[in-house]
């Protein structure tokens, strides 16, 4: 026979038992498997503008991206180069040669360093200040200056155009290494052509 407090012990024991059954059935843990997030329908989702998503095909002057005019037979070659606004092959009587368009804030160095560096390029040495204008020919337009050199070594020739633009503060390049003086005869009109058509 239970005591009084045998049977308040026992009470309270099974009391005690049951709160812990509870919590236990109350806190279970659970793994969800990973799933796909669903993607809205096409008639939800965001379309991109045709600015996005529309590239032209040849960079001309329609496009005001590209200010110039591509002189007639040129392509456009689509392969990315580092530091390159364009790239264009230029057909000659050798083959296709590559024609650079570049441009750079501002005057980016000044003319005379970096006609010194295109010579130097051609294994040339540097020219001084004082001979800098008998080497260039400058136009100049509305909000517009530029220059052209033909450059000639023993190992080829550069035909280079320099164009400021005063309207973004910006310089273009339109520049082209060749092999040979007769490659730059072919191509000197319309390098330095496609360079002046930038400030027309």
């Amino acid at each position: 026979m239970r005591t009084p407090f045998a049977r308040l012990l026992a009470s309270q024991l099974a009391l005690a038992c049951g709160l812990v059954a509870c919590e236990d059935a109350s806190v279970q843990e659970e793994q969800i498997a990973k799933g796909i997030e669903d993607i809205p329908a096409a008639e939800h989702a965001e379309q991109p503008s045709d600015e996005q998503h529309t590239q032209p095909e040849t960079p001309e002057s329609s496009d005001s991206r590209f200010p110039w005019v591509v002189p007639e037979g040129w392509v456009f070659d689509e392969t990315p180069r580092q530091m390159r606004v364009a790239t264009f092959m230029a057909p000659t009587e050798n083959g296709n040669q590559e024609v650079a368009v570049t441009r750079f804030p501002g005057r980016v160095g000044g003319e005379l360093a970096n006609i010194n560096r295109w010579r130097g390029q051609l294994g040339l040495a540097p020219i001084s200040e004082g001979e800098l204008e008998e080497k260039i020919e400058r136009f100049s337009m509305d909000g517009y200056d530029g220059y052209q050199i033909r450059i000639e070594s023993d190992s080829g020739a550069m035909l280079a155009s320099a164009v400021f633009d005063e309207s973004i503060n910006q310089t273009w390049f339109v520049r082209a290494t060749l092999p040979s003086n007769e490659l730059a005869d072919q191509l000197e009109a319309d390098v330095f052509a496609m360079a002046r058509s930038i400030a027309r």
